[in-house]
């Protein structure tokens, strides 16, 4: 009867064991699932300047509600790369780029810098107007670069050099976040280290921007601690200190200027050279004193003014009529250049002509023989002209002996005149004429008149 018992009792503790731990593994379950560890995560990174008081395990948090934990902290010491020509130029959305975290501006070289401190030496800090008069690996704070980098600390005066690093310590955080939860992390989302209440442990703050959504892996930018903030008021506030230091030295040098004898005697000697000229002014002396004083001058001035008036009307005047003529130039001259190209391309067509090998007139040969037969010719025409010519000078031949031979010439005249004297001649070439007239009047008035 009591082992009976005593296996009732093992059955009932094992029951109640059993129960007890199904329970609590349920409420595991429960509790891991409302705090999403079965939870599909990605991992991204920010970098920061300090992490005081993050530590593994800390809750990440976007606009307040949690969406995962820091898994990892580790010191890096890199650049980061940008576009000097969009970086923070322009509105977001039309092509701006906004590469660089704040307090950070993008370097002529294409990287993300930070500018040194303000040192009180001016001569650290030249004067300047462009970045091309700095040295390397500075930049020229202008008035523009201060309006276009706004979040970048300086505390120092406009128009000067001042060095920069591109190469930066930092603490890259890893931060573990719910995959559903990176859909609203944008690229303009920024993370920060905040407190968790106001005695509440430290935890990394993001907040939710409208730029693209980030990818796994990716990092994001980060906003100053209140530390960092703290610290940037107070070098604003040493270097108005700074500025203040540089104005009252300034204003003491100044004072001191006017306190040495030497310089009130000048300043003296100024002041009674000019009520001097002034007097002499008001009395009408001298050449400005009569101008201002001498009614003919005035006069004469106002003339001189009315003339130069008068000049200029006429000048410009003159530069109308100047225009119009150049406009009726213009447009008369513009006819005989066409006429004139028009002339220039027949001469190049008859040119083109003349050339063509096909082409066999007189011209064409005279002009363009490349094997000089045209030439040959001619000159053996002129050489048989020639020829004749001496022939008829020395006599030779009819017509040489006719031009030589004065006995030709008397037999010629007395043929001639007995041809004259021959009656019967003169009838016939009476009746040959009288023929050719008597066949003229038969022609037809209308074949006339054709």
């Amino acid at each position: 009867m009591a082992r009976k018992d005593d296996t009732r009792l093992n059955i009932i503790v094992g029951l109640f064991v059993f129960g007890f731990g199904a329970l609590f593994m349920l409420s595991l379950i429960i509790i891991g699932m409302g705090k999403g560890t079965f939870k599909e995560k990605v991992v991204i990174d920010a970098d920061f300047r300090s992490v005081s008081g993050l530590k593994k395990g800390s809750p990440v948090q976007l606009e307040g509600i949690e969406i995962g934990v820091v898994e990892d902290r580790s010191f890096v010491e890199l650049d980061y790369s940008c576009n000097p020509a969009s970086e923070d130029r322009g509105r977001y959305g039309g092509g701006r780029t906004d590469d660089c975290d704040s307090q950070m501006f993008c370097a002529p070289e294409g990287k993300c810098a930070e500018l040194e401190h303000y040192s009180a030496n001016k001569e650290l800090h030249p004067p300047c107007d462009e970045d091309i008069q700095c040295n390397e690996e500075e930049v020229c704070v202008t008035s523009d670069f201060r309006r276009r980098y706004r979040r970048v600390g300086w505390t120092g005066s406009t128009g000067v050099c001042a060095a920069y690093e591109t190469q930066h310590k930092r603490i890259r955080v890893r931060l573990r976040i719910f995959a559903e939860s990176l859909q609203h992390v944008r690229t303009d989302s920024r993370a920060s280290v905040s407190q968790n209440g106001l005695l509440g442990d430290q935890l990394v703050q993001i907040s939710a921007g409208r730029g693209e959504p980030v990818k796994a892996g990716a990092r994001i930018q980060t906003n100053p601690s209140l530390i960092e903030d703290v610290l940037a008021v107070r070098d604003r506030i040493e270097g108005m200190f700074v500025q203040v230091e540089e104005t009252v030295g300034g204003i003491a040098t100044l004072a001191a200027a006017l306190g040495d004898e030497k310089t009130v005697r000048n300043v003296q000697g100024l002041l009674s050279n000019a009520n001097e000229i002034s007097r002499q002014i008001a009395e009408g002396k001298g050449l400005v004193g009569a101008l201002l004083n001498d009614e003919a001058y005035v006069q004469d001035f106002g003339a001189t003014l009315r003339s130069v008036r008068d000049t200029a009307s006429g000048l410009d005047s003159f530069v109308k009529r100047a225009k119009s003529s150049m406009t009726k130039v213009d447009e008369n001259l513009q006819p005989l250049i066409d006429d004139g190209r028009s002339v220039i391309a027949n001469i190049d067509g008859i040119l083109g002509d003349l050339k063509n090998p096909e082409n066999k007139s007189v011209a064409s040969k005279l002009l363009y023989d490349p094997d000089g037969n045209m030439v040959r010719e001619i000159e053996e025409t002129v050489a048989g002209l020639n020829e004749v010519v001496a022939a008829l000078e020395r006599g030779e031949g009819t017509m040489g002996k006719l031009l030589k031979d004065p006995k030709a010439y008397d037999d010629l005249v007395k043929i001639l005149g007995n041809i004259e004297r021959n009656n019967t001649i003169k009838r016939l070439v009476r009746f040959v004429v009288e023929k050719d007239e008597a066949s003229d009047a038969a022609v037809p008035k209308t074949r006339k008149a054709e």
